[in-house]
């Protein structure tokens, strides 16, 4: 291949991948701008205010109904936080948005058979639990919470009234954390989806399936295959993809070619340690906590991995790579993406509108 196909390649997945991810983004920071606006901290603290057992699920449950997209569940995670939710259970807030989402179900469904559909929701649970139990053991719960109280003055003030979801201000001031949030993690955004698109373009499948011990098509997975895919399967994603919906293909390229079961499982968790998304933490709770949450994380996706593998191998489950179909993914067509993306670009752009207005209003008030 010549220099420009592939450079038209690389554009027109970079295009695609962002096209597919356009209106969970745009979901996400929403729903993150109006978690900030109308929900009263001592409220969070009530639902997600502790690590315990019915916190985490509560957290689980809402992360579960909210955007599929990591950047934006980090945005959430990071507001419920802030609110006064205990850290462990906004990870697994993060976690559950990222990894329980319908979404991710239909096209894990389509692509990789109902066996990942199962294994990514049941170990997206085991996921949570493996977290939580690292953060109780080796967790810097104090120092994440002296985050939040040095950058919390004004932010979370209890006795600063919420406004209604049913008024127009409150919809203004909703708006404008919507804008602050992308305005804060728009360039993260941009470099995961050109490194990604680069990524998927330029790197051959070979080389991917070089970094993991392979069974080969139909061959037996050995206990010592299904624990170093484990552990290199997150890896791998830390540089190759953006968002949890969009790794997927390529997912189903790696299993295809021989990677064990925990291992695609392993690589499709990856999503919230990516370069762009470690980032983020930096960004949210500075250097050190950021690597010590990236280490909790890996630890934990390694972990559930081999888990799930070792359950659906002896269960007689797992499924045989041979029978996964590795279609490319068609980015541009009359699908569900389409519709949503039209709705949702109306959506941002009108909050964009009401963010403007509540900007005009408050420079009126400190000139007056």
């Amino acid at each position: 291949m010549t220099f420009v196909p592939i450079l038209g390649d690389t554009l027109y997945t970079i295009a695609g991948m962002f096209w597919k991810i356009l209106w969970a983004l745009v979901l996400g920071f929403a729903i993150s701008g109006a978690v900030q606006a109308f929900v009263p901290k001592r409220r969070m603290v009530q639902v997600m205010g502790d690590d315990s057992a019915a916190s985490l699920f509560r957290a689980g449950f809402f992360g579960a109904i909210s955007s599929s997209c990591s950047y934006a569940a980090a945005a959430m995670s990071r507001s419920v936080f802030m609110r006064g939710a205990h850290i462990t259970a906004s990870i697994a807030f993060m976690i559950a948005a990222t990894n329980l989402v319908i979404e991710l179900g239909f096209v894990l469904w389509s692509l990789m058979g109902w066996q990942f559909v199962v294994a990514e929701f049941a170990g997206g649970v085991l996921l949570i639990i493996v977290m939580a139990l690292l953060m109780k053991l080796v967790g810097p719960v104090r120092a994440f919470d002296h985050v939040r109280e040095a950058q919390t003055d004004d932010d979370t003030d209890e006795d600063v009234a919420v406004p209604s979801p049913l008024s127009l201000d409150g919809w203004r001031q909703a708006a404008a954390n919507f804008m602050m949030d992308w305005s804060m993690i728009w360039k993260d955004i941009a470099i995961g989806v050109i490194v990604a698109g680069a990524m998927v373009v330029w790197v051959p499948d070979a080389f991917w399936q070089a970094l993991f011990l392979s069974g080969g098509h139909g061959g037996d997975v050995s206990l010592l295959q299904m624990i170093e895919n484990a552990l290199v399967g997150p890896l791998v994603a830390v540089v190759s993809f953006v968002c949890s919906v969009g790794n997927v293909p390529l997912a189903a390229a790696l299993f295809n070619g021989g990677i064990s079961f925990g291992g695609a499982l392993a690589f499709i968790y990856g999503d919230l340690i990516v370069i762009p998304m470690l980032l983020v933490y930096r960004q949210y709770y500075g250097t050190r906590l950021a690597a010590i949450l990236g280490a909790i994380l890996y630890i934990a996706m390694a972990v559930t991995g081999f888990v799930v593998d070792l359950i659906f191998s002896v269960g007689g489950w797992a499924p045989d790579s041979s029978a996964v179909d590795v279609g490319s993914m068609e980015f541009f067509s009359l699908d569900y993406t389409f519709w949503l993306n039209l709705i949702f670009i109306g959506v941002g752009l009108g909050l964009w509108a009401l963010s403007r207005q509540a900007n005009a209003q408050s420079h009126c008030t400190h000139h007056h």
